[in-house]
C-alpha cells in the first residue's frame, strides 16, 4: 500500500466540490460547494440574540467575541481578546 503522502496534493478553491453525506436526506452522497462549507463554518455575519436562526455547528466571530450555535437558533458567545 503506498503511502498517502506520495499522492499529489492541492489547495483547495472555493468552487471545488467535496463529496458528503446530508444529515437529514436519503441520499447516501452529496457534493459539497467549499465555499458553502467555509461560509456555513465561519462567518462574520453574528447572531443579535442568543435565539437567532442558526444551524448547530455554526460559527460566527466579531471584534471581542466568538459565536457557535450549539442547537438550532441557540447561540453562545465568548469573549476573545489578545494575549
Amino acid at each position: 500500500m503506498a503511502k498517502i503522502g506520495t499522492y499529489a496534493t492541492a489547495t483547495p478553491v472555493d468552487a471545488d466540490l467535496l463529496l458528503g453525506t446530508d444529515a437529514g436526506s436519503s441520499d447516501a452522497t452529496k457534493n459539497f460547494q467549499v465555499s458553502a462549507i467555509r461560509d456555513f463554518l465561519i462567518s462574520d455575519t453574528v447572531p443579535a440574540t442568543a435565539g437567532a436562526a442558526g444551524t448547530k455547528g455554526q460559527i460566527a466571530f466579531a471584534t471581542g467575541f466568538l459565536y457557535i450555535c450549539i442547537a438550532t437558533n441557540t447561540w453562545e458567545r465568548v469573549a476573545i481578546a489578545t494575549w
